[in-house]
């Protein structure tokens, strides 16, 4: 598989937006806009799209087709430790192991996070709280092997910010809201930037335009309020990856936001939904984009699941991207009530 690392400088800041819903009282309206901890597939492909008709607007249908066909794919973003010189790659807890018995399951539920090395090893929850075998990060939100990054380090923070409209400053209802913004944090010998997975299988007259496009993206940035400096980018390396399960079970691991096909889960597809769409977004007849329902990064399922891409709204054309990616997942994340 080909891995992409995108790079930004220290305390860039990032937004990708998610709306939480509205407090109300009688006099005021207060909206808190939080942001993703992660680069979803659905706005990573969204910014690829864009940066591609920017550069190449005259291949960017096609390009479109080719994604509609599967023969380009794309998973969400996620962490790369640079630790020492070596990327350690995080990836989304399969939700199986959430079924596993642990003393403790509230800790288990909190990792969201595992890495490269403990889903290739297929260490199990009960391990990843020993200190000799595991590191805990991110206040104990993410677990790696103590061979890829022996202390504790914390990848990202957050701040909230409350916020004032430039318009309708008289409608206290509306004037007032509150935004998140996720920084990246570097610190003694190791940095932390996003990578995302491709399986790219476009024709020879795209390749040179999906690297174009690739180098508008970083040009462009990612994300909210770009105007403002937020999602800046500092370039991109490509990389091959390999992700090498030792004992492969029938189950597979979603690492991409999924729209399914009728009848493609079935009772054994675990998995845990989030919405998408909505906000501000105003189209014709002063309608917002829908929002729709899709598989988290994370689900696990033993039949193939292809997903598709969701024409959101028609003039202009608004699509979401919910083909599936995923990998391999380890005999032992399977637990035998499955």
């Amino acid at each position: 598989m080909q891995a992409y690392i995108l790079k930004s400088n220290f305390g860039t800041r990032f937004r990708f937006g998610e709306t939480q819903g509205i407090s109300s009282n009688s006099q005021n309206n207060t909206q808190k806009i939080t942001t993703s901890e992660y680069i979803h597939s659905d706005t990573l492909w969204s910014a690829l799209v864009n940066a591609w008709a920017f550069c190449h607007p005259e291949s960017v249908e096609n390009f479109i087709t080719e994604c509609k066909n599967e023969r380009f794919k794309l998973s969400s973003a996620f962490y790369c430790v640079e630790h020492q010189n070596k990327p350690v790659f995080f990836f989304p807890k399969p939700v199986s192991l959430n079924l596993f018995q642990f003393e403790e399951p509230k800790k288990t539920e909190k990792i969201k996070f595992i890495s490269k090395g403990i889903m290739e090893n297929g260490v199990l929850p009960k391990d990843w709280f020993n200190t000799n075998l595991c590191t805990l990060l991110q206040s104990e939100s993410m677990v790696a092997l103590k061979s890829e990054i022996e202390k504790p380090v914390k990848l990202f923070t957050t701040e909230t910010s409350p916020k004032a409209r430039a318009r309708d400053l008289t409608q206290k209802e509306n004037a007032h809201f509150f935004e998140t913004d996720l920084f990246l944090l570097n610190g003694d010998n190791y940095c932390v930037n996003w990578f995302f997975i491709t399986e790219n299988n476009l024709p020879e007259n795209l390749q040179e335009h999906f690297k174009n496009a690739m180098q508008t993206l970083v040009n462009l940035g990612i994300g909210g309020n770009r105007s403002s400096g937020c999602g800046s980018l500092t370039e991109y390396k490509k990389i091959d990856l390999t992700i090498k399960i030792n004992s492969i079970s029938t189950y597979r691991t979603s690492l991409s936001l999924i729209v399914p096909n009728e009848n493609e889960l079935n009772k054994n597809s675990l998995y845990q939904i989030i919405n998408r769409g909505g906000g501000e977004r105003f189209f014709e007849n002063n309608n917002c984009l829908p929002i729709i329902q899709m598989l988290q990064e994370g689900a696990v399922f033993d039949t193939e699941i292809n997903g598709r891409i969701v024409t959101l709204n028609n003039h202009p054309p608004v699509l979401r991207y919910g083909i599936n990616f995923d990998i391999h997942l380890h005999n032992n994340f399977i637990n035998n009530e499955l």
